[in-house]
């Protein structure tokens, strides 16, 4: 996909102020600097969005890498948004999981909100009634 003039797609996870910036400004739950720090180097994969040297788009693949992926913090800087960026990450990562994961990989993904509709483009489509998505916060004291 191609993505507009000035910006460029990198294959690897954003640094741990890019990623906590990233998060902040597009509205996803904080993450701490020893969290991002434990965390981004431990993804199956990461693609990371730059204009002008400043990571402005994000996204990640956790899991086992055969059996399990999971896609996380799909993330654009809100001065970026309605360029396509989301979705030249998603297509990053999708090409990425088409070209190493096995054939029977489940790959899952939580939609907020309307972005359900650009996942939807991929692929992806709501579980129920046959699943539920359940999540547990285990957060420090």
């Amino acid at each position: 996909m191609d993505l507009p003039p000035g910006y460029t797609l990198h294959p690897e996870a954003p640094d741990v102020e890019s990623y906590r910036r990233l998060r902040a400004v597009s509205g996803l739950t904080p993450r701490s600097a020893a969290a991002a720090e434990a965390g981004l180097p431990h993804g199956v994969h990461a693609v990371t969005i730059r204009h002008q040297q400043r990571a402005v788009g994000m996204g990640r693949i956790v899991g086992d890498g055969a059996l399990f992926l999971h896609i996380v913090d799909i993330a654009v800087d809100p001065a970026h948004q309605g360029r396509g960026l989301g979705k030249a990450v998603m297509a990053a990562l999708m090409a990425h999981i088409r070209a190493h994961a096995p054939a029977e990989v489940h790959v899952s993904l939580i939609a907020d909100g309307e972005a359900r509709h650009l996942y939807a483009q991929f692929g992806f489509a709501p579980v129920m009634p046959d699943s539920i998505g359940m999540a547990l916060w285990i957060k420090p004291d």
